[in-house]
């Protein structure tokens, strides 16, 4: 003991035993430090749902509900409360509640990670409604709970650490306290028992063994349960709804992929809730009538991603630095959206501020970032202290001492990313040689499962898929450059080629090339982003521990740019095409996209021919842009079908889809069908306007319209040359979709045939059209009597314009006997230049006075004469009626009528909007409208006397009334001959709140 050495006393135990020993802090004995390690058989992993540190006592048999209940929160608080990060000090635990930052979830009516989507872009939350943790299975339409719900989610994006912080919430009673029981089950886990034969009650108890005694009468109906089956795109084995026998009894042993589609249907405990994560690519997995929500974890927005790397680095200057990086490269701050990007990012930025490269470090490229991402972690397993924040000096030689271990994971990264497998088990590092102690864990996670108190099971996967990818792209890379072997060659004749002449980096770039653009998925994006990054001299340096030596590889380089250049002429998925530009950034190149900057720039997309690879430069700019995405008007672009075809991945994301003047052919209403069903678009409004879409084309486009996929709830037709040939098509549109709320058909052919059988569809009660548009469509009085029927019948119907068609009279004479019912729901009613004359004022008349809906009334450019217009007055005078605006406007009135409706304006508590412009009222007939105006009852707060053959005569009365009223907010007198009048009016109206148009 003389010379000091540190002295270790270490206890072993097996889970579930007692240990007694000393606790020593902060305390030396001459000198000498002592260590006292405690052991245990089974090790707990931060990432293991199920595991405890050692097992608590079981629930006794004679516990009262509330004591099993509680002592479940408690055990499950103890389990979630705190994390550990892959880079934390031994021993030091972070708090879930400090750490956790909110995601973006919503109601969910490429490349996972690199996908344009709305978690992506900037968020208006007026338009995607954002969902709190405590909404996922609130009632739907205040009708019923939701039962079963799947969340979806890309990798990475925070399913799981969302699930925790759900069981935490439970777990401290703040939340959810309308289930008795929350039970978790990742499918990693269960993959390990989908051979075994097991009840309901022996599945909880398996993976709670602190409810091994649990009586079964704690999961019947009377108790309400909630089980979470974490991650299904994780399952190795399948789930058979149709053929699997049913089970009720929740103590019967059955197949586990039996147990849980009983229980997923409801056959098997029909009181609990059932919750599933997974990623968007197998949530067909579970039939969509067994469902009632499917909501959607779209990551964070620009605010939670400032948050996320403020609590994740706790020094302020270096956060602020951080953030100012990060946002200067807009790939890498679109990217931020995923959480487990931001750690990634993070811990290599905090490394690189805090090493002595900090100012040769510049993060412009993916591959940069996750090469340092490697250097960190190797450096932080082998020091094990301070983070891997400090000096990387002998970085080299710990990469040579890693470099099996590390070719050995890229090995099985490759392997299993071309069969799309994200999770592994001890057995699958076995068969890739790998020593599961020499893989640093800030590369892989650990799930530890147990049996029993002396059995478990590990089960490993990366960090993110995005690292599985980056090994996979250094494995082709360092076998190149170290063996000049192109792995990526699956030909006989190219690997009989490669034995007698050595490939050069742009064939293994090449044939990666030939892969990915062939992917639907895209899973291998961002692997071919990496292998191009990898081949700069820049990374090599990073990486002389696993390379023999550093290679310029610029005529490789430029060829393979080249090469990815004439890919983006050819013919394939959009996706893929943006993902070259992606590559084309990691290699420096960026000359398309400056041409395209600059014509975009210059105005004159609009007289430019565009190529394929201009479209997929303009997709590529406008997604890594931060413009505003509201609305994207196609016709500045001269589009054509392949155009839109490239652009889809980008402007799916937009609310608002403009196209006009453009030949609608076959390819074009293709292309345009796929936009609608793009998966995860965004657009709620469609404006086709003067094109040549026709009845055909209609037909074509009307199956994307009817999908359950397609999300449009505004679609302008106006001037696309439809007749009534289209008519079946619309009643299928308006039966079918349940999300469009209103159709513009503006100025097409129509006919009485064609609003005939659009009035059949109104009357179907699946129908739930509110606005609809029938201006100009030459349709006379003689479908009008199908159309009342309409009205009358429809109960979602509420604005419809029939402007510029020949009603007349009879016409109006029917529709108003169908809006007297209390049936109609209509609101505003458009009836311009309908040629109605004072024979249908009595029946308008009624209909103010009944209507217990119509607000608006459109009535000009008719012929209703001072004989009509005093009909009218006499019902706006009426305490019924509800009309709040009128247009009178070009109805051959004259002074005549202006005492009635002055003195309608004094008693209607209604009425702010009076449109009069376009008839000779003159100074006589408006002398007693704007005495009207000066009384305090009226409500007019807007009102048009534009072209009423005033003279300065009438100033006087203007003037009193701009003096006078507080109401008025607008006044229009342009096109009357007021004279010098003018002058004094605008120097009252600056005085005035009245808005004056002179």
């Amino acid at each position: 003991m003389g010379n000091h050495q540190m002295t270790t006393a270490t206890v072993k135990a097996e889970t579930g035993s007692s240990i007694i020993s000393p606790v020593i802090e902060n305390s030396t004995v001459e000198s000498m430090p002592i260590t006292i390690n405690v052991e245990y058989v089974c090790k707990s992993n931060q990432d293991g749902f199920f595991r405890h540190m050692a097992l608590p006592p079981t629930v006794a048999a004679g516990d009262s509900y509330e004591q099993v209940i509680n002592y479940h929160k408690e055990i499950l608080k103890e389990k979630l409360e705190y994390i550990t990060d892959y880079t934390s000090i031994a021993g030091e635990r972070i708090c879930l509640l400090q750490r956790f930052t909110d995601i973006w979830i919503t109601d969910a009516k490429g490349h996972e990670v690199t996908e344009i989507g709305p978690s992506s872009l900037r968020h208006d939350k007026t338009v995607a409604k954002y969902m709190e943790n405590k909404d996922i299975f609130r009632p739907i339409r205040k009708q019923w709970p939701a039962r079963v719900v799947i969340t979806s989610g890309i990798a990475g994006i925070g399913k799981t650490i969302y699930v925790k912080k759900f069981l935490l919430d439970w777990a401290m009673s703040k939340t959810h306290q309308e289930y008795d029981f929350v039970f978790v089950f990742p499918f990693c886990e269960l993959n390990l028992i989908s051979e075994e034969s097991l009840s309901l009650m022996h599945l909880v108890q398996q993976h709670y063994p602190h409810m091994r005694q649990l009586d079964e009468t704690y999961l019947k109906d009377s108790a309400h349960s909630l089980f979470i089956f974490d991650g299904l795109d994780e399952s190795r084995f399948s789930l058979d709804f149709e053929n699997n026998p049913v089970c009720s009894d929740i103590t019967k042993p059955v197949p586990l992929q039996s147990l849980l589609t009983n229980l997923i249907k409801g056959n098997l405990l029909h009181s609990a809730s059932i919750w599933i994560t997974t990623r968007p690519s197998t949530i067909h997995r579970i039939p969509s009538c067994y469902v009632d929500r499917v909501t959607e974890i779209q990551g964070f927005q620009d605010e939670e991603k400032e948050e996320y790397f403020r609590r994740k680095c706790q020094d302020e200057q270096l956060t602020e630095k951080i953030i100012a990086l990060v946002k200067k490269q807009s790939s890498l701050w679109m990217m931020c959206y995923v959480p487990a990007f931001c750690w990634i990012l993070t811990t290599v930025l905090e490394h690189a501020f805090k090493s002595s490269y900090a100012e040769e470090f510049r993060g412009s490229t993916v591959t940069e970032i996750y090469t340092n991402f490697l250097l960190v972690m190797v450096t932080y397993h082998h020091e094990h202290r301070g983070h891997g924040k400090e000096k990387i000096d002998r970085i080299c030689q710990l990469l040579q001492s890693d470099r099996a271990a590390i070719l050995s994971l890229g090995k099985l990264a490759f392997q299993y990313l071309k069969s799309h497998t994200f999770v592994f088990y001890e057995e699958d590092f076995k068969s890739f040689n790998i020593d599961i102690s020499s893989i640093c864990s800030g590369f892989c996670r650990q799930y530890d499962i147990e049996y029993s108190p002396l059995s478990h099971r590990r089960v490993y996967s990366f960090v993110h898929a995005t690292v599985q990818e980056y090994f996979a792209a250094l494995y082709i890379f360092v076998a190149y450059h170290n063996e000049k072997q192109n792995l990526m060659t699956c030909s006989i004749l190219g690997r009989f080629w490669a034995i007698f002449s050595k490939p050069t980096f742009f064939q293994v770039c090449k044939s990666a090339c030939s892969e990915v653009v062939r992917s639907q998925t895209g899973h291998l994006d961002l692997f071919l982003q990496f292998l191009c990054g990898l081949g700069k001299c820049r990374m090599q340096k990073c990486l002389q521990g696993l390379l023999t030596h550093v290679e310029e590889l610029t005529d490789d380089l430029k060829n393979t740019i080249s090469y990815m250049k004439r890919l983006l002429q050819t013919d394939i998925p959009a996706e893929r095409c943006i993902n070259l530009f992606h590559c084309l950034t990691e290699m420096n190149d960026k000359s398309v996209v400056k041409e395209m900057n600059e014509s975009l720039h210059q105005g004159v997309l609009s007289s430019k021919k565009l190529s394929l690879a201009d479209y997929s430069a303009l997709a590529y700019i406008l997604k890594t842009s931060d413009m505003d995405r509201k609305e994207f008007n196609l016709s500045t672009y001269r589009i054509s079908p392949d155009g839109l075809k490239r652009l889809l991945p980008v402007i799916k994301s937009f609310e608002k889809i403009t196209l006009s003047g453009t030949v609608m052919d076959e390819e074009m209403v293709n292309s345009m069908s796929a936009l609608l069903l793009a998966n995860k678009n965004q657009i709620k409004e469609l404006c086709l306007i003067n094109n040549t879409l026709g009845d055909t084309g209609l037909r074509n486009l009307a199956a994307a319209l009817m999908s359950s996929s397609c999300r449009l709830e505004i679609l302008h037709l106006c001037r696309n040359d439809l007749t009534e040939q289209c008519g079946t098509d619309l009643i299928s549109i308006l039966r079918t979709n349940r999300v469009l709320n209103e159709l513009d058909l503006t100025y097409n052919q129509l006919k009485d045939a064609g609003v005939k059988q659009l009035s059949v569809a109104l009357q179907d009660s699946d129908c739930e059209i509110e606005t609809l548009g029938l201006w100009g469509n030459e349709f006379t009085h003689c479908c009008c009597e199908e159309l009342a029927l309409a009205l009358k019948t429809n109960q979602s119907l509420r604005r419809l314009d029939l402007s510029c068609n020949i009603i007349g009279d009879l016409g109006m004479k029917l529709l108003c006997a169908s809006m007297k019912d209390d049936g109609s729901k209509i609101e505003k009613l458009g009836l311009h230049w309908t040629g109605l004359t004072e024979g249908c004022c009595e029946d308008l008349t009624s209909v103010l006075r009944t209507s217990q809906s119509l607000t608006a009334l459109e009535l000009g450019y008719n012929n209703l004469g001072d004989l009509g217009v005093q009909q009218l007055s006499a019902a706006l005078k009426d305490p019924k009626c509800k009309l709040r605006t009128l247009g009178l406007y070009c109805n051959n009135l004259t002074s005549a009528c202006c005492p009635d409706l002055a003195d309608a304006l004094t008693v209607s508590s209604t009425l702010t909007e009076l449109n009069l412009s376009s008839n000779s009222l003159q100074d006589s007939g408006v002398t007693s409208l704007f005495a009207a105006l000066r009384n305090p009852q009226c409500t007019i707060q807007e009102i048009n006397l534009k072209n009423c053959d005033l003279t300065a005569a009438c100033g006087g009365d203007i003037l009193s009334v701009l003096r006078v009223t507080h109401i008025l907010r607008e006044l229009n007198l342009s096109a009357n001959k007021l004279g010098g009048t003018k002058n004094k009016l605008k120097r009252l109206s600056q005085q005035s709140k009245c808005k004056l148009h002179l």
